[in-house]
């Protein structure tokens, strides 16, 4: 069996109906030749004219032997024609199609010579006298009875009568074996071979930055999330909706939408999520849009309870203070009529909210207006609890969001081990592996997280801004940024970022937010909430590094 290269036919060259018969042709040399010949598969090359013009082809095939040399070869498929009056060759398939092609004869022949010429600047080879031939196999037409031409005998071509039963001695032909040219011709050799894998089939491996590749999932993915808009359209006459998906299906996307199109029909509206991190970087996407209050809810209780100016009591406990006393003086405020309501509240994340805040939400809609009510919020239930005390008359259209835009088909696969709910398709594209870094030490965590940062900026061609560290606790932030810095670069936090800057910050901060990169602290406090893991995963829109103790990346792998 002869040595193929490539060593499998690939699978878009099969898969094309074009190139059957160099498939065909393939699968043939590979039965009849034995192993001491070479065959190499649609070799391109590139050549120089007299006048220092490129030149550039293809050889088909191109079959090496140590003893016999080198014989580029041409395939043509179909029933092949030539008409010496417009000087063109065609080709009719098996459909009765009538296709152009080119001159096999003059292709097979350049080939020849030009790699003839690129073995003569190969020390290897360059003072022997090589013996170098060409033919053209025709696997589908019948030998005609005479010559094509003065420089086309028929010995030059290989028929379907010789393809199918003498293929291997028809090569050997070409080889001109027994002729006298045999005796002042010089052997190839296996040094001669190695000089034709280097120039037909010489590995290399070039650095590939991840950057660019990044950038085209991230495009692919901002082009997704446009898909989901219709939603909006069909619920627009429903006062009261809630619109449930898993991380990654673009609920803050439809939240951004909704808050736009409101803005633009005149409706007072107010966008609100727990995350205040969140609110800042949704504010900063709809800034200049009139009628539109971005806020997160416990800051948006505070301005409201001050403009009615109602003092706020001294309370026990700030947990106390936002679950209760914030809703309430809300409640009032809006019951005082000193401030003024809205026609539309757009509530993100809304499975952080408790029934309280949702009775304090409804005291600021106005009954006059349109009194629309949006709740965008996660269906994983053993994540977020809280999802059971959305408002019971908006439970009854049951909107779900069952496509993720956000993460790659790899990275999305990973969200599923810690995500429990109704089944979410990835549609994006595959995009790259996840990274896993062993970090036995809090000391090693540190160093392995800096010096991979800095990779993906100096070496990856990513940029700063798209990076964020992501930790279990506030504790931990000085530890990966001291200083503010991680390494030589500059750390900013979620809610302030910095050009130029890596964003380090809590994963409980970083709540809907997102960034191309995500590198994950992943200590064994991330193994005591369900939901860090899960909210921590879903950052990443394109590439995901996970850096920990080994039992940990095992955990978080579902591999145990």
């Amino acid at each position: 069996m002869a040595v193929m290269w490539p060593r499998e036919i690939p699978r878009d060259v099969l898969e094309n109906p074009l190139r059957s018969s160099e498939c065909k042709v393939y699968r043939r040399m590979e039965a009849v030749l034995e192993d001491s010949y070479v065959v190499f598969y649609s070799s391109p090359w590139l050549g120089v004219r007299p006048d220092g013009s490129e030149i550039d082809g293809e050889c088909d095939f191109v079959v090496a032997h140590p003893q016999l040399g080198i014989l580029a070869l041409e395939v043509k498929g179909g029933a092949v024609a030539y008409d010496p009056e417009r000087d063109q060759w065609t080709s009719r398939d098996r459909w009765g199609l009538t296709h152009r092609i080119k001159n096999p004869v003059h292709q097979a022949r350049t080939s020849k010579y030009e790699l003839l010429k690129k073995l003569k600047a190969s020390a290897e080879v360059a003072h022997r006298k090589i013996g170098a031939f060409h033919g053209v196999v025709l696997p589908h037409s019948s030998m005609p009875p005479q010559d094509l031409g003065p420089d086309m005998p028929r010995q030059l071509f290989c028929f379907v009568e010789q393809f199918e039963h003498s293929f291997r001695e028809w090569i050997l032909a070409r080889f001109a074996i027994g002729s006298e040219s045999m005796q002042t011709r010089d052997r190839l050799g296996n040094d001669g071979i190695r000089a034709i894998e280097n120039i037909l089939a010489k590995p290399f491996v070039l650095h590939a930055p991840l950057g660019p590749l990044l950038s085209e999932d991230i495009e692919a993915l901002n082009v997704l999330t446009q898909q989901q808009f219709h939603i909006l359209t069909n619920i627009q006459d429903v006062q009261r909706a809630a619109i449930s998906g898993s991380a990654g299906t673009g609920k803050t996307v439809l939240a951004l939408e909704e808050a736009r199109r409101c803005s633009k029909d005149g409706l007072r509206t107010l966008y609100t999520c727990y995350n205040r991190p969140l609110a800042i970087d949704v504010s900063k996407r709809l800034e200049g849009l009139p009628n539109l209050v971005v806020l997160n809810f416990h800051t948006f209780c505070k301005k409201i309870v001050d403009q009615a100016g109602i003092k706020i009591p001294k309370v026990s406990s700030q947990r106390r203070l936002f679950d209760d006393v914030f809703p309430e003086l809300l409640m009032q405020a809006f019951d005082s009529m000193s401030v003024r309501q809205f026609d539309a509240i757009i509530v993100d994340e809304g499975q952080d909210f408790s029934p309280l805040w949702w009775s304090a939400l409804d005291s600021g809609l106005d009954p006059r207006g349109k009194n629309l009510l949006r709740i965008f919020f996660d269906d994983n239930q053993m994540v977020y609890g809280k999802a059971k005390c959305l408002p019971k008359d908006v439970e009854v259209i049951p909107i779900r969001l069952t496509r993720n835009l956000r993460n790659t088909k790899r990275i999305h696969e990973f969200i599923q081990i810690h995500y429990r709910g109704y089944t979410v398709d990835a549609i994006g594209p595959e995009g790259v592996e996840v990274k896993w870094i062993e970090a036995q030490t809090i000391g090693t965590l540190r160093r392995r997280i800096i010096g991979y940062t800095t990779k993906l900026v100096s070496t990856e061609d990513i940029s700063a801004e798209s990076i964020a560290i992501l930790v279990p606790s506030e504790d931990m932030l000085e530890t990966i940024a001291p200083e503010g810095m991680v390494g030589a670069l500059v750390a900013s936090r979620c809610d302030s970022p910095k050009d130029g800057s890596v964003v380090v910050d809590t994963i409980r901060r970083f709540k809907g937010l997102e960034r191309p990169v995500v590198i994950l602290a992943a200590t064994t406090e991330i193994g005591e909430s369900r939901e860090l893991p899960y909210v921590a995963i879903s950052r990443a829109c394109t590439h995901l590094i996970v850096v920990g103790p080994a039992d940990m990346l095992k955990w978080l792998r579902g591999q145990e």
